[in-house]
């Protein structure tokens, strides 16, 4: 197929492109800053933003399926709420209209579990509702997924859903990893709960081959899926075995629930007052997530896709911590 990728020079962009042109597709990527992880692949790149309308009708021509991750890259807890649905909603409401003016069969749109509330979920499903109201990132995202749901009712386009494990790890990934790296290495981490909660998570080529099957599946058009690594684990189960593969010995420590939650919320009253524009070191948004289970199952994946992970849980954290190693080496960080 002919497909363009939004967000295609991020972390998982560029993993899904790469995924793409070994598959055989002609890959067309849309980039708004970096396109350095696109470097020596078969694909043509467009400067654009999902946020400028006017940018997206020259990359969207000719296009078949269209996978919309840009913004996947800027999850997170701290911003204006305004910032997050401009990107996220809008910049999606954007990619609809350009998308359906220029033909385009399929929409697959790269999503979140932060849609959900943080109430407690285990072996949960895509039958959750998307009820986030309380955090601007998860909030924005369920409003995003109501366009993509609403354009695919509305028979503009087959539309997609895609929304993996609520930690996506793999190499570049610039977004998380190499900020919680330098303390995984020396071997220590700080829990919530004793880390007890359990969580859902997606190595990034196991994302990738999940988000192709997305969009090249007749079963996937107007569904929405989970896509993680099919396993469950607990908190200090996922933090021992990222330590492990840095082969230093474990020193985590732990903090109880309403004094995490309230340590979270607390500094992010300060930071406001004192009108940062860097995040706190501890935030409402993350010790939310982690004090309660939060864990999603993928059945449905693997029942209407044929979904299996390829890599395995501790192989892909052992692909990444050598990738970062080797990028804080050349880097001089």
């Amino acid at each position: 197929m002919k497909v363009l990728v939004t967000g295609a020079g991020g972390f998982i962009g560029s993993a899904l492109v790469r995924r793409l042109v070994d598959a055989g597709h002609q890959v067309r990527c849309l980039v708004h800053h970096s396109r350095e992880l696109l470097d020596h692949l078969p694909v043509e790149v467009h400067a654009g933003d999902v946020t400028e309308p006017a940018s997206l009708t020259t990359a969207l021509k000719g296009i078949e399926v269209v996978y919309h991750l840009a913004g996947s890259g800027r999850a997170g807890d701290w911003g204006r709420r305004e910032w997050f649905f401009r990107i996220n909603a809008g910049g999606t409401d954007n990619v609809i209209r350009a998308a359906r003016a220029a033909g385009v069969r399929r929409l697959v749109h790269l999503s979140s579990l932060a849609v959900h509330r943080f109430t407690g979920h285990l072996d949960a499903d895509e039958s959750v509702p998307a009820d986030q109201r309380r955090y601007p990132y998860g909030a924005s995202k369920a409003e995003a997924e109501r366009l993509v749901e609403r354009a695919g009712r509305a028979g503009e386009l087959e539309s997609v859903i895609v929304r993996p494990g609520v930690v996506v790890f793999g190499s570049h990934d610039m977004t998380a990893f190499v900020h919680m790296a330098p303390l995984l290495a020396k071997g220590r981490w700080t829990h919530v709960s004793g880390g007890r909660p359990f969580m859902c998570y997606s190595y990034v080529e196991n994302l990738a081959a999940g988000l192709e099957l997305c969009g090249g599946t007749e079963a996937a058009a107007g569904q929405a899926f989970v896509i993680t690594d099919d396993i469950r684990l607990r908190w200090k189960e996922f933090m021992a075995a990222v330590i492990a593969a840095f082969g230093v010995r474990e020193r985590s420590l732990s903090f109880p629930a309403p004094l995490a939650r309230a340590a979270g919320i607390g500094a992010e009253w300060l930071f406001r007052l004192l009108r940062s524009h860097r995040p706190p070191p501890i935030t409402d948004y993350r010790t939310a997530l982690v004090s309660r289970d939060f864990h999603f199952g993928c059945e449905k994946a693997k029942r209407l896709l044929g979904y299996r992970p390829e890599v395995g849980f501790r192989e892909g954290l052992r692909r990444t911590v050598e990738w970062y190693r080797s990028w804080k080496k050349t880097s001089g960080n």
